[in-house]
């Protein structure tokens, strides 16, 4: 039983939101409550695919045994959250972790292409940022984690070797920033490399390309991998599709609108295994958990030494972006334990997050209903269980007699 003082806060917090929130966008309001609600069932199915990551405790055990489970709302974002509970900060396997901290990450790409291209107004900068994607030939049972590790000895050479060193210096390249992605197609794993390389001055694309595409096949052939085309292994965009990348890259809907972002020649992401996973299919939750397997400490961004101090990017850890929306938060709920225990087997996390948004903006009371009817829910299974165990008892019982 919490004390007069907590009520009394919790009280107040509620009413001054309430009093002050803006005009409610019910439409918004629908598509908030089914993205939260398709990543925490995906955070259910990563759990149990999953059981000896971290992902398992994420947002359901406590960080302070002492306190209850805190219900916060930030109004800057207009959205609910819970704090006292452990976050995972998981990019690869957690939806609500990887949308959260991709979201960030997006942010840093982007302030960064602004700052350098000059559109905030900066003088001392006004250079050009290109889209370099590089790949290899792959095919249908091809180890990922192999897979990866000879991507990664690839761009070692790449990077290292003195033609490509020598080439990029000679153009003012001043950095890069390297993403790791993957799909899953007819023809297995397929692990590349999007590449934003800065450059001060205009670059004549298609003799860059030519060079890249040739340095990148010897890279391939040193690292022990199949060689790909000059076509097909590697792809240099001027800055609109650096722009464009950026733009769409780590954006939260993408975590649960893998139905809608497909790869070419109907590959899949990560998060479309998973939802396939949790709509039964075994070999998309066990591509799941080899891509997990696979990623398993890898960073999602890499920026070449000292691009983020010369383009003003703060330093900023994947757990900080997780915990992000705390900062501005104001508390409107505590639950104890008893409470939290029944939203954890009855799988309503989500729901009373909407729930409590829903009584900010509109006066309601549906928090307090839908604990009410998990409460009336779990007494009717307790008392179902009960009878089950005395019809079986006294099936025992009779079994003996005879």
């Amino acid at each position: 039983m919490e004390n007069a003082s907590n009520s009394n806060q919790k009280t107040d917090s509620l009413g001054i939101l309430t009093k002050y929130a803006s005009t409610p966008d019910i439409k918004g309001l629908a598509e908030l409550a089914v993205r939260r609600t398709a990543k925490y069932s995906l955070q259910e199915e990563a759990k149990k695919l999953l059981p000896t990551e971290r992902v398992r405790f994420c947002l359901r055990h406590r960080v302070d045994a002492t306190k209850g489970i805190e219900v916060k709302y930030n109004q800057k974002r207009e959205q609910a959250h819970y704090s006292n509970v452990q976050r995972c900060g998981s990019v690869w396997t957690c939806p609500i972790c990887s949308a959260q901290i991709s979201e960030g990450r997006r942010q840093e790409l982007k302030q960064a292409m602004e700052y350098w291209q000059g559109l905030n107004g900066a003088q001392e900068v006004g250079g050009i940022v290109l889209l370099l994607t590089l790949t290899n030939p792959h095919h249908h049972g091809d180890n990922l984690e192999q897979q990866l590790g000879g991507q990664k000895k690839a761009l070692k050479y790449f990077w290292s070797d003195r033609k490509p060193k020598e080439m990029f210096k000679a153009l003012g390249k001043v950095g890069h920033i390297t993403a790791t992605e993957v799909t899953y197609g007819k023809n297995g794993w397929h692990p590349h490399y999007h590449i934003l390389l800065f450059f001060k001055g205009a670059i004549n694309t298609k003799e860059l390309r030519d060079f890249i595409a040739t340095v990148w096949q010897n890279c391939c052939e040193k690292a022990g991998l199949k060689i790909p085309s000059i076509e097909h292994g590697c792809d240099l965009r001027e800055g609109k599709y650096a722009d464009k990348y950026v733009s769409k890259w780590g954006l939260a809907d993408e975590v649960t609108k893998g139905h809608i972002k497909k790869g070419k020649e109907d590959s899949v992401t990560p998060w479309d295994l998973l939802k396939q996973s949790e709509a039964g299919c075994e070999k998309s939750g066990y591509l799941f958990q080899v891509f997990a397997q696979a990623f398993k400490g890898k960073r999602q961004l890499n920026w070449s030494n000292g691009l983020k101090k010369l383009l003003k990017v703060d330093e900023v850890t994947d757990d900080e972006l997780a915990t992000e929306t705390d900062k501005d938060s104001l508390q409107v709920d505590i639950l104890d334990m008893e409470l939290w225990r029944l939203i954890l087997i009855y799988k309503c996390r989500a729901e009373y997050l909407t729930a409590k948004e829903h009584d900010i903006k509109f006066g309601s009371k549906r928090a307090e209903n839908l604990i009410m009817e998990l409460a009336e829910r779990y007494t009717k299974d307790y008392v179902h269980e009960m009878m089950k165990n005395a019809d079986l008892h006294h099936v025992r019982a009779q079994a003996l007699a005879i």
